[in-house]
């Protein structure tokens, strides 16, 4: 990837913020003129450094209103197991995120569904049937504060 300079990362942190910035405004924000803006937003995007522009969406505006925070451990750690899970993760309507981490967990992932029977059949699915998952954690998310 390329160097990413000052300016780069105040474009990054202004659309990580709000992606939904008019140009101009965003421009103005960083002190450049619309058509510069453009071009390095056009640019950053490019090189990889914007992946995509994505709205988060309440979960109470559809039918996947329980959000749940799940720790998986795993039973091997090799890069093939983790990506045969992962790979099965992302063909999950479910998923909202997931993430590879440091620690006595492997992985934690963020799911929205519409109820515990839909989580049942999601774990009994990924966790309970992969033999690789060696235990996972379920947290239900009570309230979002950020």
């Amino acid at each position: 990837m390329k160097e990413v300079d000052e300016l780069d990362r105040k474009i990054l942190r202004a659309l990580e913020s709000n992606a939904d910035l008019a140009n101009k405004v965003l421009a103005d924000q960083i002190g450049l003129s619309p058509s510069a803006c453009l071009r390095r937003v056009s640019r950053l995007k490019e090189m990889g450094a914007i992946k995509k522009i994505v709205a988060v969406v309440d979960p109470n505006c559809y039918e996947r209103k329980l959000s749940v925070v799940v720790s998986v451990k795993f039973e091997r750690h090799g890069i093939q197991a983790r990506q045969d899970f992962f790979n099965q993760l992302k063909r999950e309507k479910a998923v909202v995120q997931c993430y590879m981490v440091t620690g006595e967990v492997g992985s934690i992932i963020i799911l929205n569904v519409a109820d515990m029977e839909e989580y049942t059949e999601f774990t009994d699915r990924l966790f309970n049937e992969d033999p690789n998952v060696s235990a996972f954690t379920t947290f239900m998310v009570m309230s979002k504060l950020m």
